[in-house]
């Protein structure tokens, strides 16, 4: 009854949409598990602190480089086959290298290899998005943000295993059975997809121009970003907003050698932050389509301050409060990625330049995210509370962005 309940429940959906978020589980089984514990594996396997916010960085130098070629690559060959084979590139290969990897060299081969996901980030939006009405988008993307909180439930089984077996032998497991799992559900997903409509025809525009070519027009349809109105200034928003991701990524770290909270503890980290999710789907979700934009960029990011300033206050070894906390800032998370991509597409042409646009951006938040793992790495050396301090005053100046566009919104668009 249940599985008759969520078909019918995305019955409404184009063909591409409704498939991906059927299929989304089999890549978020592994990759929410092997994401939130990655850190820790690092750290595990002997890399310092420092040297783990230089990976990072690394690895945002090299998806920029991608990222230039993204919208080329994807109007050449089209959003289906750019997604198939970036998908096996970007992800299959590099869950077999982090498998087996031992040293830092290990791991910047396999974070070059998943940089290759910059690319297909523009093709597999574009083909899940791009058939479905606007109205639905933000429906869509909250599915897709829900799926993957969910699928972080399985945290505490891994936790189980880390504390018997260890945190590296377990996540080598992990990370092989993940590229197993992945690769047959990209190769699953690829047979039930259709290339878009706008797929189709950037391909007709694309077949006679060269790699050089492309990139050309896409950089000329950048220069125009200022006759698309509120673009800019959303802009900005998605990149500080993937700024403070990129400096989170050490929350698991503060909380395990700063708090004292064990990895059994921190296992159910993702439960909360899946509880939390599911409640803000059902209940708030609803209500903030209702609100102008503006409005509602401006709530999140409220809560988003609340949760980063009470982390600072969590005493070590209060596992209740820091639950408690680590779940508001999730839900703001969740929150903020929902209402952010769906703006940002809400501002984006439709048909042609949609693809060079959405890449622009991206590429504009990978360039100026690439510091923030680095920073991050050497702030936390020096302070971790210091690290988390940053991350609430970053959260303040973005609750002031979403103000500003909030009071320079004209007439609002409605995310129903």
């Amino acid at each position: 009854m249940t599985r008759g309940l969520a078909f019918r429940s995305l019955a409404d959906l184009p063909r591409n949409a409704r498939n991906s978020i059927l299929l989304e589980p089999l890549w978020a089984v592994f990759g929410t598990v092997v994401l939130y514990y990655a850190p820790l594996y690092l750290r595990s396997v002997g890399l310092q602190s420092t040297e783990i916010g230089l990976l990072g960085s690394v690895t945002l130098a090299l998806s920029f480089a991608c990222q230039a070629f993204a919208a080329p690559i994807t109007n050449r060959l089209g959003r289906k086959r750019t997604t198939l084979v970036g998908d096996l590139i970007s992800w299959s290969v590099p869950m077999f290298v982090w498998a087996l990897a031992q040293s830092f060299g290990a791991f910047v081969l396999a974070a070059g290899l998943n940089a290759i996901n910059r690319i297909v980030t523009v093709s597999w939006s574009l083909l899940v998005i791009e058939d479905v009405d606007p109205p639905q988008r933000p429906r869509v993307f909250g599915i897709m943000n829900l799926i993957v909180t969910f699928c972080g439930l399985l945290t505490p089984l891994v936790g189980l295993l880390i504390a018997r077996y260890g945190v590296v032998p377990t996540l080598r497991v992990f990370y092989a059975l993940g590229g197993v799992g992945m690769t047959v559900m990209f190769l699953w997903r690829n047979a039930i997809m259709d290339e878009t409509r706008s797929g189709q025809e950037a391909m007709r525009q694309h077949r006679d121009l060269s790699v050089g070519q492309s990139l050309r027009q896409t950089l000329e349809r950048v220069g125009g970003m200022r006759g698309h109105p509120g673009l800019i200034g959303i802009t900005v928003f998605y990149v500080l907003t993937v700024f403070i991701e990129q400096l989170s990524l050490f929350q698991i770290l503060f909380l395990g050698e700063a708090l004292g909270f064990g990895p059994q503890t921190l296992s159910y980290v993702p439960v909360v932050a899946a509880l939390v999710t599911a409640l803000l789907y059902g209940v708030a979700l609803p209500r903030l389509g209702r609100l102008p934009l503006g409005r509602t960029l401006v709530i999140v990011r409220a809560l988003a301050l609340l949760g980063a300033a009470a982390l600072l206050f969590v005493p070590p070894g209060n596992a209740a409060l820091m639950l408690a906390v680590v779940g508001l800032i999730g839900g703001a998370t969740f929150l903020t990625q929902t209402y952010r991509d769906a703006a940002l597409f809400a501002r984006l042409p439709v048909g042609e330049g949609t693809a060079d646009l959405y890449s622009a951006v991206q590429t504009l938040t990978l360039l100026c995210s690439i510091p923030a793992a680095a920073l991050a790495g050497l702030v936390f050396a020096a302070s971790p509370h210091g690290l988390f301090l940053l991350i609430a005053l970053l959260c303040a100046a973005l609750l002031a962005l979403a103000a500003w566009l909030a009071r320079r919104e004209g007439r609002a668009p409605r995310l129903v």
